[in-house]
């Protein structure tokens, strides 16, 4: 009788222990990532048909536009899926994470105490960085204002920035953590045979140097800016050490979190 008590008490704490509510864990499911990040999607898609259209030309960014191009090449046709062209990076994340559930066997249940608290980490996350970008100085325009010049944003109301923020929240980090990053890690681990901390540091310092790269890094005499380059491969490597230790939720949260907050100071 003792024993069975024993033993009943221990079934009762491992259930106890299985059921409590574990953020870290949950923020990183593929189901609570997509709830998270839809909001934002739904915005930036509304933003290519109503608030970033200017003479007929859309403002974007760079990664959006590569990713809608890397279809085209392919010959991935929009109409085919019953979408606009501009929205197959959407479809294509959407089904990333879906694939990424059913191939991980996550059960098939929301969390959604988790939502809130990711919105919570994002801006507490995107504090370092605006602190760094006061610091530096303008540096903190450029990762929101990329390709777009500051007097294009200036005509943009307050939706309109947001709208661009979570554009380039999403799809540089799907870009460059998702897919760069993760890549590069996958290759260096599992092909080369690297150890896994030495593979994640390299994929973070190549994909940190390319996203530097990637944004404006000269005036317009063509010199380079060494603020915006030291500003900017720190904010990449912010958001890499994210990813890897947060997931892609946050690492595109914290990023749309810092654009939106460092737009909204474009005057």
């Amino acid at each position: 009788m003792r024993r069975a008590a024993v033993g009943g008490g221990s079934n009762r704490s491992g259930s106890s222990s299985r059921s409590r509510f574990m953020y870290a864990e949950t923020s990183n499911h593929p189901l609570e990532i997509i709830l998270f990040l839809s909001p934002l999607i739904v915005l930036y898609e509304l933003g290519l048909v109503l608030w970033l259209r200017m003479d007929q030309q859309v403002l974007t960014n760079r990664a959006h536009g590569g990713l809608v191009n890397f279809f085209r090449l392919f010959g991935v046709r929009a109409e085919d899926l019953h979408v606009s062209a501009m929205s197959l990076p959407s479809v294509a994340l959407i089904l990333t994470l879906l694939i990424w559930q059913v191939v991980a066997r996550f059960p098939w249940k929301i969390h959604w105490r988790t939502i809130p608290l990711m919105w919570l980490e994002s801006f507490a996350l995107a504090a370092p960085l605006l602190v760094l970008a006061a610091v530096i100085g303008r540096a903190q325009f450029l990762m929101a204002s990329n390709q777009v010049n500051e007097d294009s944003i200036r005509t943009l109301d307050v939706v309109g920035r947001a709208s661009m923020a979570a554009g380039a929240g999403i799809y540089e980090e799907l870009l460059f953590r998702m897919a760069l990053m993760g890549g590069l890690h996958m290759l260096l681990f599992d092909v080369a045979k690297m150890k896994d901390q030495h593979a994640w540091v390299v994929a973070l310092v190549m994909s940190s140097i390319l996203f530097t790269v990637y944004h404006p890094i000269r005036d317009t005499t063509g010199a380079l800016q060494w603020g915006r380059v030291i500003f900017l491969m720190l904010a990449g490597s912010w958001f890499g050490v994210l990813f890897q230790l947060r997931g892609f939720g946050i690492a595109a949260g914290t990023h749309a979190a810092y654009d939106a907050t460092a737009l909204l100071f474009i005057s």
